[in-house]
């Protein structure tokens, strides 16, 4: 005869025991935290994602240094890929291990935060992960802008921390291949300035910092154009997605009516 299996009540040992008492209602979903944080839904925001252990992605796929081609185009498949979606997405803006999304109102999930700042990174994660075939992920952030000001102002900002990790980036592999390791070359280049950078950069490597392509020293920015196209009914007049490689210095008047224009094929 095989071995009976007999279902037991499970009972709280005789000292007593806090499982004796009945289980207590609670409201779940008063326990979500952030689930009623909002921003405006009728005002634009920010959401920038930013790269996770990106250093070790890095060095795992052998890519190029101090910049790899290959990385930038899966970070730009992202945002593609949401504006192919449909998502209410105005244009982003890349570099590095990071992508800025702007989004126009109506907000998406009424403004909800918990969403904006998982649904965006995951997807992004997901998008990024296939292209490159390796896993990776993000992090994000919220930045409210009140007006158009704001929004030029704060693509200035991170243009600006482009450039600034041009010049990182490149000094570090100057010193790299000079002989120096990795964290001696990172405490030798804290708190250099740019013109400190710049002397490292065409000593050790012979390279003029302000002659490497745009993308590595300005980013990328994936917009919206118009197309037309003609069938039997007539023109058909459609956005699609873009990728501008060679952008202009958004401080500059010629970059400030570059990024009116991105933003008026919204309309």
């Amino acid at each position: 005869m095989g071995e009976e299996l007999i279902a037991t009540e499970c009972r709280p040992d005789s000292g007593g025991s806090s499982m004796n008492a009945s289980i207590r209602s609670v409201d779940w979903k008063e326990r979500e935290i952030f689930s009623g944080l909002r921003v405006p839904s009728d005002a634009p925001v920010m959401v920038r994602i930013d790269g996770w252990r990106f250093h070790k992605v890095a060095d795992e796929l052998g890519l190029e240094r101090p910049f790899d081609r290959r990385l930038i185009e899966a970070l730009i498949q992202a945002p593609l890929s949401l504006m192919r979606m449909g998502f209410p997405l105005a244009l982003s803006f890349a570099f590095s291990d990071e992508i800025s999304f702007l989004i126009y109102p109506p907000i998406p999930w009424s403004g909800r935060v918990e969403k904006l700042i998982s649904v965006i990174p995951s997807h992004s994660s997901a998008i990024v992960s296939m292209f490159l075939n390796y896993p990776v992920c993000f992090d994000a952030r919220i930045i409210i802008l009140r007006d158009l000001d704001e929004i030029l102002g704060y693509l200035s900002w991170r243009q600006s921390e482009a450039w600034r990790n041009a010049l990182n980036s490149y000094a570090l592999f100057a010193l790299e291949r000079s002989g120096m390791n990795r964290e001696d070359a990172v405490k030798e280049l804290r708190n250099r300035k740019a013109d400190s950078l710049h002397d490292i950069i065409f000593t050790k490597l012979g390279i003029n910092i302000a002659t490497v392509p745009s993308w590595q020293r300005r980013g990328v920015i994936v917009r919206k154009r118009y197309e037309e196209k003609h069938c039997e009914s007539g023109k058909v007049v459609r956005r699609v997605p873009e990728v501008d490689w060679d952008i202009p210095l958004f401080s500059t008047p010629e970059g400030r009516d570059y990024l009116l224009e991105a933003l008026r094929a919204l309309e």
